[in-house]
């Protein structure tokens, strides 16, 4: 059961009260005055099955940005409430579906990878270390074991939510924060293989050659990938599944690029570094038309046309950039 309490202009009452009587909720309210602006003060009990929905239809009436005006959403850990127990016996009883998280929510679980930060790169860089090992043992346990560490899933994420909602700046610095992950991966690919080469001699195995095969089914595979990784995070799906799968998919050929360098092979260079970038493109693009199918938009909805054109953009540019690309393999 939730208890959800809120504040609206005297004028917006109708809405709000449409709203709580067409799901049947119990509320109260009272009148209050702030600045000669006469307000109305909602508390409203809701099942938690549709809590969801009735939160999301009230914070599109409201506009928060007036200081005055609130929505708050809080868990009970009792209610006694016999017509709040009947409701939600009725709504299951519809087989109503479990709702989409609500734009908060998404913002809630993307924006910690917005920034980069130091533990970060350090997982990263354990992850790349433990790759090579495996990459150069030929030991595919090993190198798929390395990306429990990898952190890979958030900047992609928080990019493609970022678009959805119309946030340049965010969507630069989550862009941002991925290239740099990506870059320390081939960096300590690079370095770790120099150092060893000065010691010994070593052999390309078939998992280091398995990351310079570059088809266009990569760029597909790279695209479900996104699109499972935006499924997950939009339901109870644990994302750590895949976080693995999707990092499976970006640090080995990334490492593979860094190997390259140090080799001063570049044929190996270039189709490992096409392979990084395709998994990439198509990582972000199927995370994005997920977003784009939920139909994630700002509240506000003199927000919501400029966040559209955004995502639509980025769409556009990732499908470009992908056909480009999956083209481009057939002469690589």
């Amino acid at each position: 059961m939730k208890r959800i309490e809120l504040t609206c202009f005297e004028q917006q009452s109708p809405s709000i009260e449409y709203i709580l009587k067409k799901y049947k909720v119990s509320y109260n309210l009272k009148l209050a005055i702030i600045d000669d602006s006469k307000l109305i003060h909602y508390n409203v009990i809701v099942p938690d099955i549709i809590s969801r929905t009735v939160i999301n239809e009230l914070s599109d009436i409201l506009d928060t940005t007036h200081k005055e005006i609130y929505l708050i959403s809080q868990t009970l850990d009792a209610a006694i409430s016999e017509y709040s127990d009947r409701l939600h016996e009725e709504e299951k009883l519809k087989h109503v579906k479990k709702d989409k998280k609500t734009t908060e929510e998404f913002k809630t679980l993307t924006e910690p990878s917005v920034e980069l930060k130091t533990n970060l790169v350090f997982m990263i860089a354990i992850a790349s270390a433990v790759a090579l090992v495996g990459l150069f043992a030929n030991n595919a346990s090993l190198v798929i074991g390395a990306m429990l560490l990898s952190p890979l899933l958030g900047p992609i994420t928080a990019f493609s939510f970022n678009a959805a909602v119309g946030q340049p700046k965010k969507m630069y610095k989550a862009a941002k924060s991925g290239l740099i992950l990506t870059l320390v991966i081939i960096t300590i690919g690079a370095g770790l293989t120099a150092i060893a080469l000065s010691f010994m001699e070593l052999e390309i195995t078939p998992e280091i050659l398995a990351r310079t095969e570059m088809t266009p089914v990569f760029l597909v595979v790279a695209i479900l990938l996104g699109l499972a990784g935006g499924i997950a995070m939009s339901s109870d799906i644990p994302g750590i599944l895949v976080g693995v799968a999707i990092a499976a998919a970006l640090v080995p050929p990334a490492v593979v690029t860094g190997i390259s360098i140090a080799m001063l092979d570049y044929d190996m260079f270039i189709n490992s570094l096409t392979l990084t970038i395709a998994n990439i493109l198509g990582l972000v693009l199927g995370t994005m038309i997920v977003f784009f199918a939920l139909g994630v938009t700002p509240r506000k909805y003199y927000e919501q046309e400029q966040a559209k054109k955004y995502q639509t953009y980025t769409i556009i540019i990732f499908v470009v950039m992908s056909i480009a690309l999956g083209i481009l393999t057939f002469w690589i």
